[in-house]
């Protein structure tokens, strides 16, 4: 599937007829300036999803842009089904406080009290439940393992245990925080363990009827299935086009990520959640305070908080190959906030950002991402020495963000912008010297633009780095052969 970039334009145009909802005519400023935003991305830069606002719970502002499905030009919707990524840890860290709550569960024990044959003694005997909800378990992912086998094969909790289960832990428990999708698994089949239910049985039960969350599940992609956003990548080999994640997607999500809901649907679990509908007060209070620090605040148990402000934010996030997503609340504001998008990060960032600028006012993070994407800016427009110069106007303040010049160099290159896209390369590798990833990705900017004795020289250049990179040691010579 080959779209150029003329007829994305053309098709994300027609979709900005796609309804809006603006209960009560609404003059929140954040409204206005959020749909004026939004639509510049949709003309401009491929954005895709959909995006609602709410305050008091209700929704002021909800739009679709984009489509679900490039192929044969469907837009996307309100009622489209976007894939939740790992916004599923929420659910699965409900559960878990439910049946504390219940008596059933305490964040104090350890694994073995509740799975007695498992395996992996060290996780048995030393993990609590309380470690697994907040990232501090020292267990990993199963990513690289998933990679390798047959997809459609993975469609229960214990189809997964085999993939991590006897996998050593990489952090003593209790140590510090590190992002486990396997914890998260764990913590699935504990449920099952405890409730006598399958997952999945159990979180539509008490928590998607409850939350009246009627189009939430756990789907299963080999199914035909009506209103699903597929997830879009630009393609890096050729530009201009794009690649869908069916392959690199899991077939049914599960207690880690990868579920499918509206919305309007994540609106519901927030008003649950706020509303202690799901869970008593004092147990919901547990549930969203934070209790672990880290990069983006605290982690409390299957959620993200943080204050900017004087003002608490809490939610979750979830990524993956064309899926990025938000839901952020913030109860004093009254504000609720969805982003589900079926592109790439990028656009999702921005929209984070700027909806977070709009909210809170300035904070260290939405500055940093601002003077990121004016030095972006400065280069694209001017050459790399001039978003060196922005760069360095603010650099005792202000950072720079690797990740964002990267996106922002590929998005670039997929728009056939060969030399806006190398000045971006060169800015990475400029800014962080350092960087490996900043020079390989310089050189592959390089190969995608047919300059192949310059990608030889980084490329070169990144081996002194990394030089057990067996891949780039044989792009290397396929370069060179090509060359003669």
């Amino acid at each position: 599937m080959k779209h150029t970039y003329s007829l994305i334009v053309s098709l994300l145009m027609i979709s900005l007829l796609q309804p809006v909802i603006l209960m009560g005519q609404s003059k929140d400023p954040l409204v206005d300036a959020a749909a004026n935003h939004l639509k510049k991305l949709a003309e401009n830069d491929h954005f895709s999803g959909v995006v609602l606002i709410a305050k008091d719970g209700k929704a002021i502002f909800s739009k679709a842009y984009g489509f679900a499905n490039l192929s044969d030009s469907i837009p996307n919707r309100l009622d489209t089904r976007f894939n939740l990524a790992s916004l599923d840890k929420m659910f699965t860290a409900m559960a878990v406080m439910q049946l504390v709550q219940a008596g059933k569960i305490s964040t104090d024990a350890t694994v073995g009290r509740y799975l007695p044959n498992y395996m992996n003694r060290t996780v048995a005997d030393s993990v609590t439940i309380h470690q697994l909800l907040t990232h501090t378990s020292g267990m990993g992912s199963f990513w690289e393992e998933y990679d390798k086998v047959a997809k459609e094969k993975y469609k229960t909790v214990d189809d997964y245990l085999p993939l991590f289960v006897n996998k050593p832990l990489l952090l003593k428990p209790g140590t510090r925080y590190l992002y486990s999708n396997s914890g998260y698994t764990l913590l699935g089949k504990i449920i099952e363990q405890v409730s006598g239910k399958t997952y999945f049985d159990y979180v539509k039960q008490h928590i998607f009827l409850p939350a009246k969350m009627y189009d939430t599940d756990a789907l299963e992609l080999d199914d035909v299935l009506p209103r699903i956003a597929t997830g879009y990548t630009m393609s890096q080999e050729h530009p201009g086009s794009w690649k869908n994640n069916t392959y690199a997607n899991v077939v049914k999500g599960g207690p880690a990520g990868g579920s499918y809901a509206i919305a309007a649907d994540l609106l519901r679990f927030a008003n649950a959640v706020l509303s202690n509908s799901l869970l008593n007060q004092e147990n919901t209070e547990r549930y969203i305070k934070g209790k672990v620090k880290y990069e983006k605040g605290s982690y409390a148990y299957g959620m993200s908080t943080d204050t900017i402000n004087g003002h608490m934010i809490f939610g979750h996030t979830g990524g993956h190959l064309g899926i990025a997503d938000e839901l952020m609340i913030c109860p004093d504001l009254g504000y609720t906030v969805v982003i589900l998008t079926n592109g790439e990060v990028e656009n999702y960032w921005e929209i984070s950002n700027f909806i977070k600028s709009k909210m809170f006012g300035r904070s260290s993070a939405t500055d940093h991402y601002f003077f990121t994407k004016s030095v972006i800016e400065a280069t694209v427009k001017n050459g790399v020495d001039a978003g060196i110069k922005r760069a360095g106007e603010n650099k005792d303040k202000l950072e720079l963000r690797e990740s964002i010049i990267e996106r922002w160099a590929y998005h670039n290159l997929f728009d056939m912008k060969n030399k806006e896209a190398l000045s971006l390369f060169l800015l990475n590798a400029r800014s962080f010297p350092k960087s490996s990833n900043a020079l390989y990705n310089l050189a592959e900017g390089y190969r995608l633009t047919g300059n192949n004795s310059e990608a030889v020289a980084v490329f070169e250049q990144y081996l002194k780095l990394e030089p057990d990179d067996a891949e780039v040691k044989e792009r290397i010579r396929t370069l060179k052969k090509a060359s003669n």
